[in-house]
């Protein structure tokens, strides 16, 4: 693990702990940390019970230190947030979606891993919608210039990704000047 993803890594959970629950992984391997969101929205009239409609929403975004990416690690990530991710979905009447999100940190990556990563999808509609949908989005971070890469389902992810490691690495950066 590289200092720059390292640092990328601690700044990223640090801004997804207004929001998400962050549980550490110490696997052994590049997975780091799952993040886990949950919001409940609903309306009622006069009392609690009498409760016109709720929706509840989930994600599970998983940070990955990918070091070098590969196609045998972006099939890994695939493969580990699917396996991870869809049992924790649970469809019910209020349940409107649960997004399976994996972060990619990364040094460097073979472009037919970055183009095959592109392609990735998955998504399940639950009893035609009524009980919600479930879908997959990844994106990848490039830690030397900061190129992000998503699948289609990822392009929302990208634009605040990129404002938040945007941010990190220039702070670090700051902090890197004044310490020399």
């Amino acid at each position: 693990m590289s200092q720059r993803s390292e640092t990328v890594l601690e700044g990223l959970k640090k801004a997804y702990t207004a929001y998400f629950d962050i549980e550490e992984i110490n696997d052994g391997t590049a997975l780091k940390a799952r993040c886990d969101y949950h919001m409940r929205d609903s309306q009622y009239v006069l009392v609690k019970k009498a409760e016109l409609w709720a929706a509840e929403s989930h994600e599970y975004l998983y940070l990955w230190d990918a070091g070098a990416l590969d196609t045998a690690g972006v099939e890994e990530i695939f493969r580990r947030t699917l396996e991870d991710g869809e049992p924790r979905v649970r469809p019910h009447a209020q349940h409107m979606y649960t997004y399976l999100t994996a972060v990619a940190l990364y040094d460097s990556a073979d472009p037919d891993a970055l183009a095959q990563l592109k392609k990735l999808k998955k998504r399940r509609e639950f009893k035609l919608s009524l009980h919600g949908w479930m879908e997959f989005r990844i994106a990848a971070v490039d830690l030397s210039n900061g190129e992000i890469t998503v699948n289609r389902a990822g392009k929302a992810l990208a634009k605040d990704l990129r404002r938040l490691t945007d941010r990190i690495i220039s702070a670090n950066q700051k902090g890197e000047e004044k310490t020399q």
